[in-house]
Formats: structure tokens, sequence, C-alpha cells
């Protein structure tokens, strides 16, 4: 995800009160996403350790994933293809959950990335430090996951088929936005949904990313389909969120534009502004400005995003928001002309 234009925001500028822990924990629980669960797989994607695209690290994450997506009684696919100029082989996953026309009906699609950030190898040192991507690579991908559980669990039939998409590549594999090297999965995966044909079939993409600060809040994306950020409002207000989602504005370079280049309609569901430190805005743009975080932790490509940044009740938020938004995405879907 390149920060660089996510240093526009709007002149809002309100200052979020620290809530103390009890009350935090009181958020997110307003749906039928299991938080708790979605930590637990975020403990064990930690536990792997860093896993950067390319890696070994990243290939038991990838079986991790698989596994758990067995045990919601779905088919884990794979895509997999060695990326030329790189030389890495590209793991994307996804699954589909059926809908009233498995074979040719129409897709929503909802991602996350599962690589986390390149943090060695680098020539600057301060670029080079344990990376373990707990929110960055962790929290998303944990949270899809429940996402198909209560996708599994609800009474009423999908009317289009759902499929869940963890995405490999994302970050760039310079340190800082090289816009060559990165997105490089989702990049190769619409080329394939091109080439077999089913892109026409993907209506919509729902993208979540840095996702788990106990603090949470989604930030409204300058570069996301204004449709789809009303439907997202409004599911914010309906789980009464209304004050953590959009309260901010940006503009973020990330997977959902690749889609939206593939003409497939998009939003981005992100926690991104004041996680940034000054030292990391001040290498991406030489003329940023200190700005007051309001209260926000900044663990962004650091060594401090680790897993006590997090809870359940953040996951649970950003799942329910998706679950709630679920039913408005299928009528956005089978009345959009193509």
């Amino acid at each position: 995800m390149d920060s660089c234009t996510a240093l526009k925001h709007s002149s809002r500028s309100l200052i979020l009160v620290c809530l103390p822990l009890f009350l935090l924990a009181s958020c997110g629980h307003k749906g039928p996403v299991d938080g708790a669960a979605a930590m637990r797989h975020v403990e064990a994607l930690v536990a792997i350790g860093p896993r950067p695209y390319g890696s070994a690290a990243l290939g038991r994450a990838a079986d991790y994933i698989c596994n758990e997506v067995k045990g919601l009684q779905l088919t884990p696919k794979r895509h997999e293809v060695m990326d030329e100029k790189e030389h890495k082989l590209i793991r994307n996953l996804y699954t589909q959950i059926d809908g009233e026309d498995p074979i040719n009906g129409p897709i929503l699609m909802i991602g996350a990335h599962y690589d986390t950030k390149l943090t060695e190898g680098h020539k600057d040192a301060g670029h080079n430090f344990p990376f373990v991507g707990a929110i960055d690579g962790g929290g998303a991908p944990a949270t899809l996951i429940e996402i198909g559980r209560a996708i599994k669990n609800r009474k009423e039939k999908l009317t289009v088929n759902v499929w869940l998409y963890w995405i490999d590549a994302e970050e760039s594999i310079d340190f800082q936005w090289n816009k060559q090297r990165s997105l490089i999965g989702s990049k190769a995966f619409c080329k394939w949904l091109v080439d077999s044909k089913v892109k026409q079939r993907v209506r919509a993409f729902v993208l979540l990313d840095l996702i788990g600060d106990r603090n949470i809040k989604i930030d409204y994306d300058g570069n996301s389909h204004k449709d789809l950020q009303e439907i997202i409002r409004a599911a914010g207000k309906a789980i009464g969120e209304s004050d953590r989602v959009y309260k901010y504005s940006s503009a973020t370079t990330d997977d959902h534009e690749v889609f939206r280049d593939y003409a497939i309609p998009s939003v981005l569901l992100i926690d991104f502004l004041h996680r940034v430190p000054f030292d990391r805005l001040k290498e991406m743009d030489p003329k940023a400005e200190e700005q007051d975080p309001q209260g926000y932790a900044q663990w962004w490509h650091t060594p401090f995003d680790t897993i006590d940044k997090m809870s359940a009740s953040s996951l649970a938020l950003a799942g329910n928001l998706v679950m709630q938004a679920l039913p408005d995405l299928q009528k956005f879907i089978l009345q959009a002309k193509r």
C-alpha cells in the first residue's frame, strides 16, 4: 500500500477521545463475526514470523489459510505463478461460497493481502528490522477467514457468488514504494481472471487492509467507488460505528486500484491515517510536516506492528461492517449494468 498518496487528507481534524479499554472492548460485537477467533488466526500467522513475498514462511501461512478454509467446508484454490521479473512464486489463494448460480453467476470478491513487508537486505540500515506484520498482513486476512464462516452460517442464501481472496505480493519489494515492484499478486490475479474469462463475472471488490488496531477506524478512500463507499457508510451507521467509519479521508494506492483499472468497482476499508511515524513520512515526502497523531498508535512499517496493539473487538468490527454491507453489496451487483 502506497502511503505517499495517502498524505492528502481532509481538513476534518476531529480529536479522538482515547476510550478506556473496557469501552473499546464493547465495539465490534454487533454482528456475527467472531473477533476472538480472528485473533487466534492472527496469533498463528504471527507465530510463523516475517512472511514476505516469495518466502518459505509465506508458504506456511498459505498452508494455514487453506487448512482453515477447508475447516469451513469450502474448497481452497491456489493461483500460483512464477513472476518472471522477480523470480519468485506468487501464491494467491481464493475460495468460492456459492450463490444462486455457482457456475455462471456474478461474483462479489472480498480480499486482503497476507504477505508482510520485506525488512531485511536493504541498503539503509534503518529499513532492516524484525517485522511480523500483526496488523499489516495479519489482521485483515485473519478477519477474512471469519467473514467466510459468518457467510457460511447465514440463514439467507446468497444471491451472488462470494469469492474470498487472500492476496500475495502486495507490499513493495523496495522499502520505499515502487509501483513496478508492488501489487504484484493482484496484477497477476486480475490477468488470470481475464485469461480464464471469469473477469466479466466479477462485479465488485471489497479490500481490507491494516485491520485490527485497538483504536480502529476506517478511512474514506478517495480512490474507491463512490456507490460502494455509501454502502459502507450506511453499514457503519447501522452497526452504531459512524464515529469510526469515514472519520478521516485519504487517497491510497492499494490492491483495489488494480481491480479498478480492470473496470471492477472497488472499495478499500483501511485504517491508515495517523499510523505513519514522522520519520517514515519524511522519507516519503521531505516536505511533510509533523502532524498531531490524534491519539492513534503509529506502527506502520516499524518493529512495533505487533499483536499487543490489537484487539479482538476491532477485528470483529471490521468483519461485521462487511457482513452488514453484504445485502446491499449483492443488490449493487444485481442492479449494475454490465
